[in-house]
């Protein structure tokens, strides 16, 4: 890799040119010259929406950065485009306004931008998974729910569920499962009916058996509690019917 820079108004910005002339950007020496948070940038920057490689980064009369996180020049123009202007101060939205008229001319962010439509192969599995999980909740709580979902999706994605393309479907399965699980798992136990804790205790006794012999004593012990709570709480209910 060659390390080269350009300079646009005061901004130095550095990246790299492999063997097959691509360029890619050292995000993290971008983000501090533009003045934005590198921690909250690097955590948008995973599979499917970007495919970042680690390369060692050498500047003339810097210290050698080892193992930079880069991105390719198509997905560092996506990243330039999909920037909130309103979401940035204003020595950052000149930066970026400068970036984009140098990459760009001028050209709409990807908030702008119509959404691409999904092809139909993409669609008919994300819906399929969507409707397996709403299928599973009250259908008055379903479109806050699947709005949850999309939300999350975009968010950490980077582009809405309707937007996902064949060559992103594989990525964006596991993405969206990923989701949902997190979702769901966000749902404590301490929230759940007393039944229904006693079930989800069951449950994860009958399921753990191919993989264990002996019942452990934390599984044992939550299973009695669960049950005598469940028979307080019944007696409970039962004396407060009673005339």
């Amino acid at each position: 890799m060659r390390t080269s820079k350009i300079k646009i108004q005061g901004l130095t910005i550095p990246y790299l040119i492999g063997s097959d002339s691509e360029r890619y950007w050292p995000m993290r020496p971008i983000c501090e010259a533009m003045g934005l948070n590198w921690h909250s940038q690097a955590a948008k920057m995973h599979p499917p929406r970007y495919s970042p490689r680690e390369h060692d980064v050498s500047l003339p009369g810097q210290p050698l950065m080892k193992r930079a996180l880069c991105l390719p020049q198509s997905e560092f123009e996506f990243w330039l485009k999909s920037l909130s202007s309103r979401k940035v101060s204003p020595v950052v939205r000149r930066h970026l306004d400068q970036l984009r008229t140098h990459f760009f001319g001028g050209t709409t962010t990807v908030e702008e931008q119509p959404p691409v439509p999904a092809t139909a192969a993409a669609s008919v599995v994300l819906n399929r998974i969507l409707n397996w999980r709403a299928q599973q909740t009250a259908p008055s709580n379903r479109p806050e729910l699947l709005k949850q979902i999309a939300d999350q999706f975009r968010e950490k994605n980077g582009f809405e569920i309707a937007a996902v393309q064949d060559h992103q479907l594989r990525a964006s399965v596991a993405s969206l499962s990923t989701i949902i699980y997190q979702h769901d798992r966000l749902k404590t136990p301490s929230q759940m009916p007393i039944s229904q804790r006693v079930d989800a205790i069951i449950k994860s006794i009958v399921d753990a058996r191919p993989q264990r012999i002996h019942l452990l004593d934390a599984d044992f012990a939550a299973l009695m509690c669960g049950v005598e709570l469940e028979q307080q709480h019944h007696s409970s209910i039962a004396q407060q019917g009673k005339p």
